[in-house]
């Protein structure tokens, strides 16, 4: 069932609905990625382990955002919460993309003895995914609030 409210939600709205959800879906997914990784560090201590695991926790965040997205746009009660998720889903693979190029860029470009190289490198990915995340629900949220924003008027200019 897709949730609907009676009058349609303003751009800006819409964004701030599709951010909140997107810092709580990202605090979520990087609790479940430092729980992964102590998992695989207490058990499996190989070296070959941690480099499977290093690659499932860059992929964990782009394939379980828009899972984790749609419940979550619900709970903040946007119109159409499970069509914003899939509308979310190319550019977050784009900007997904262009984020991790970022991040691996500026890795690569600090110091050793730096304050960043003391930051865990899943809280710094994280944050990339957090803003990526927030970036691409907000466009699929703007798209799908001026769709009911249409689709009310059509419905209500029609009987008044």
């Amino acid at each position: 069932m897709t949730y609907r409210p009676l009058t349609p939600v303003s751009a800006p709205r819409a964004i701030l609905l599709a951010a909140v959800a997107a810092l709580i879906a990202s605090v979520l997914l990087l609790l479940a990625a430092w729980g992964l990784r102590a998992y695989i560090a207490a058990y499996h201590p190989t070296p070959d382990a941690n480099i499977g695991a290093g690659m499932l926790l860059t992929a964990l965040p782009v394939v379980l955002a828009p899972l984790l997205a749609w419940p979550l746009l619900r709970l903040v009660r946007l119109p159409y919460p499970g069509l914003t998720a899939l509308i979310s889903v190319p550019p977050l693979l784009v900007l997904s993309f262009a984020g991790m190029m970022l991040w691996v860029e500026v890795d690569l470009r600090m110091p050793v003895d730096s304050a960043y190289t003391a930051i865990d490198p899943l809280l710094t990915s994280g944050a990339v995914d957090a803003v990526v995340l927030a970036a691409s629900l907000a466009i699929a949220a703007l798209v799908t609030s001026r769709m009911h924003a249409a689709r009310h008027a059509r419905e209500h200019g029609a009987a008044g």
